[in-house]
């Protein structure tokens, strides 16, 4: 992989990169500039939404696990807003319009897609907890325990994302080709247990409703979380201005689908399931 020739000397440093994220390396006509800022404000705006929706509806579900998913849910929007409401910023200070009327990274700070893995160690490991603790899965004990085996190869899946991602502006691609491939290999383990997590809930709950909402989950995770490495792997695909668009919507789908929608989703399993358990020993004990 080669840097584009008139990305200026801010990008080098003695013959390699000093700058991780091709954002901060290429130029933006003002269309461009604008739909990457308005897909982070969608991001953070729908984060901020679904916050509202977790916490209103928290006590219309019965059952100690189906409201420490309501609270997980809150959890995540917060951190989501604060991190995706920070990348606006960041994105709105960091370039400025030059005299040829394109943008260019101008400011003192430099733009980083790194900080959202730094929240998705955060963000990731609640959401699996949810799907765990709705599924009603049982957890097992040990190293076969579903919670440490599911938010284990997710972090790991990050934290090489994360290693990789500095290496998108080297000159040779081979780090990011590797941790990349790394991440996707525990994305797949992680995967797996998912499905686990899904198939079991499709056999015990006593709902329809809240069975057909869990294929909704299953296709969310196959299709929403499989686009991430789109926009990791999008400095081979298309290193350029349009690239940086293309690669910020991505993300901003994925956030809101996988987190957003996904949390919605399980919610509304939740008020399902406690309606059907009633006010019984099950609802309690859920």
């Amino acid at each position: 992989m080669s840097i584009p020739v008139n990305v200026g000397a801010a990008c080098l440093k003695d013959g390699g990169a000093a700058i991780a994220n091709m954002e901060n390396c290429l130029e933006y006509s003002s269309l461009q500039f604008e739909l990457v800022g308005h897909a982070l404000v969608i991001g953070y705006a729908a984060q901020a939404a679904g916050f509202i929706y977790f916490a209103m509806t928290m006590n219309m579900t019965k059952g100690r696990n189906y409201r420490l998913s309501s609270i997980y849910g809150m959890i995540v929007m917060a951190s989501a807003f604060l991190l995706l409401y920070n990348q606006w910023k960041a994105w709105e200070e960091s370039f400025s319009l030059s005299a040829t009327g394109t943008y260019v990274a101008a400011g003192k700070t430099l733009f980083s897609n790194g900080y959202r893995y730094l929240n998705w160690s955060i963000d990731v490991p609640l959401l699996l907890l949810q799907l765990v603790l709705v599924s009603g899965i049982d957890v097992g004990t040990g190293l076969f325990n579903k919670n440490l085996q599911v938010t284990s190869s997710g972090l790991i899946m990050i934290y090489t994302g994360y290693i990789g991602q500095f290496f998108e502006n080297d000159e040779q691609a081979g780090p990011l080709i590797i941790f990349g491939a790394i991440g996707c290999f525990f994305y797949i383990i992680m995967l797996v247990i998912v499905l686990q997590c899904l198939s079991h809930a499709k056999t015990s709950f006593k709902t329809d409703t809240a069975k057909d909402k869990m294929n909704l989950v299953k296709w969310i995770f196959v299709v929403f979380w499989t686009i991430y490495p789109i926009s990791y792997f999008m400095p081979l695909i298309s290193y350029s201005s349009e690239g940086v668009v293309i690669r910020q919507f991505v993300y901003t789908i994925a956030d809101v689908v996988s987190k957003v929608i996904y949390g919605i989703i399980l919610t509304q399993i939740c008020m399902d399931e406690s309606d059907a358990a009633g006010d019984g020993e099950d609802a309690k004990n859920v």
